[in-house]
């Protein structure tokens, strides 16, 4: 009888925490076919005006009671957030949402926090759903899905539900593989910060020697990393041949490849240089995670040289934007070596064809727009109308902030990029890729991996990064070139022999083929399934 009850006060205290396990896997909060209802319940008197106080002092949060789908939590932390998209005494103002506010485990499907966006200057909704799903594919990135809110009962709209970048982000992805984050959106006050700093620096991350100038555009969220911080800023803008040695280049040239793709300008390419998160890995390197995209897609047009750009002009936007501006150290140092350019133009590339192919991104975006209609139609406090949705991927809408049709937008920007010298030239092409295996008459083991790779369209060089470890930072070689006559015209065959220590017997590894004028990864998806083998495969 004990252990009967002690298991029901177990299934109860679960039930408190996280809400029953099945009802949770009927609808995925961040699932492709549900939009979730989310019900906030706030008994405080004025608690509008409590909200507006609380974000305007920068503290606190009001305790009220949340309800997704039907799971009840109580006790969760409540407050408004977001900076231009905040309005004081506003109608649809964003939110922060904490179940874990007084509870400490208390979670939804294993998420503790909720960060609800209003989308602001975005009257499609898109913007961020459809930018964090494609940036997905490449980076570390929130999850990010809509919710229907209610507060007090009442309807308060259809609001983007984005998963918040702190300890638990990072956990969910990388485990304790991590030891300090940093938020790099600083307070947008051009002539803020100490006497001796530089100004309008924001999180562009120049160097500075004195540590006082980083306190004020960095927020450390995680961990101590300050010194660390500061090593990030000397290396690029002092070093930059060493930048490898704390920085994961590739995932940086992921961010600045969609950046400037998707015309994403309130972010590390435009005026603020903002919107962005560092996250640093145990094994030193710092990485990237794009934040805040209700802007993007053309939405923001300052690149901070100089007023708005117009629309054409968007549209037109130089893929080679802050190459040569060193006040934006993170694109000019990385876009000055020969090698990088490449690979960047070669992610720009692949963000092309996988996401902007013909009208695929159009029909996503109608897939997507058709199951928000009958919730965007009951919106009484919305920023736009229901025509002003409607239109909103052909036409502009807005005579002030002038926001580009969404699809119409990336349609141009696409057929522009195409007609460049930099997106027209013959990439190389990875045609197989082998590992050698142990015969079959043979005695002895293979206890090493030597791996051939066959490459066409005139191959200068094939770099190879492997590791041991998802937890290691990637090891790059150049492969050797071995003649063959069995190949075609413009083809070459490329060999390394990688030879694991310390007990390893399984590598993860994908190669970059590289001519006079691009690279090509194999495989396409190697960020997040790289080529994978084993000792005894081989054997």
């Amino acid at each position: 009888m004990k252990s009967f009850l002690a298991n029901v006060c177990m299934l109860m205290a679960f039930a408190l925490v996280s809400g029953s396990a099945s009802a949770q896997n009927v609808n995925a909060l961040f699932g492709t076919d549900h939009i979730p209802e989310m019900r906030l319940t706030i008994r405080q008197a004025n608690w509008s005006h409590v909200l507006d106080s609380m974000k305007i002092s920068g503290e606190g949060m009001i305790v009220g009671a949340a309800e997704i789908d039907g799971i009840k939590y109580p006790n969760v932390g409540i407050r408004y957030r977001g900076q231009t998209s905040y309005t004081y005494d506003g109608d649809k103002n964003p939110y922060q949402i904490e179940l874990n506010y007084i509870h400490p485990d208390q979670n939804h499907q294993g998420y503790r926090s909720y960060t609800l966006s209003n989308a602001l200057r975005d009257p499609s909704y898109l913007r961020e759903y459809m930018g964090f799903s494609i940036a997905r594919n490449y980076m570390d990135v929130p999850e990010a899905n809509f919710v229907r809110l209610y507060v007090n009962n009442t309807y308060a709209g259809i609001y983007v539900n984005i998963e918040p970048v702190d300890a638990h982000f990072l956990e969910r992805r990388m485990g304790e593989a991590w030891t300090s984050l940093f938020k790099c959106s600083p307070d947008l006050v051009e002539d803020g910060g100490p006497e001796n700093c530089k100004k309008n620096v924001f999180s562009n991350l120049e160097y500075e020697e004195d540590a006082n100038c980083y306190l004020y555009n960095y927020r450390l969220k995680e961990g101590d990393g300050w010194p660390y911080l500061m090593e990030l800023a000397r290396i690029l803008n002092l070093e930059p041949e060493n930048i490898e040695t704390v920085l994961d280049v590739d995932a940086t040239l992921w961010m600045h490849a969609f950046n400037n793709m998707t015309g994403n300008l309130s972010s590390y390419s435009g005026q603020h240089s903002h919107n962005y998160y560092l996250y640093r890995d145990q094994a030193g390197l710092f990485s990237p995670v794009i934040w805040d995209l209700n802007l993007a897609f053309g939405s923001f047009k300052n690149t901070g040289q100089g007023s708005d750009l117009s629309i054409q002009e968007m549209i037109e936007l130089d893929p080679f934007l802050n190459a040569d501006n060193i006040t934006k150290p993170l694109i000019s140092q990385l876009l000055s070596n020969d090698f990088y350019k490449k690979v960047y133009v070669s992610h720009m590339r692949q963000l092309m064809h996988e996401h902007f192919r013909r009208d695929s991104f159009r029909k996503r975006c109608e897939d997507v727009m058709t199951r928000l209609k009958p919730f965007v139609e009951k919106e009484k406090n919305g920023y736009y109308t229901l025509d002003d949705f409607t239109k909103s991927l052909d036409k502009t809408v807005g005579t002030r902030s002038q926001i580009p049709g969404l699809a119409e937008y990336m349609e141009e920007r696409v057929s522009y990029l195409k007609r460049l010298d930099a997106f027209t030239v013959v990439e190389p092409e990875v045609i197989s890729v082998d590992v050698l295996k142990r015969k079959k008459y043979e005695t002895v083991d293979i206890n090493s991996f030597t791996i051939s790779v066959i490459a066409g369209k005139l191959p200068k060089r094939i770099h190879l990064y492997y590791r041991f470890d998802k937890d290691l930072p990637y090891t790059s070689v150049l492969m050797e070139p071995k003649p063959d006559d069995k190949l075609g015209n413009g083809e070459g065959r490329f060999v390394s022999k990688i030879k694991p220590s310390d007990g390893n017997i399984a590598l993860e590894y994908y190669v970059v083929a590289e001519n006079t004028a691009a690279v090509s990864f194999y495989p396409n998806g190697y960020r997040q399934t790289p080529l994978t083998i084993t000792l005894e495969e081989l054997n």
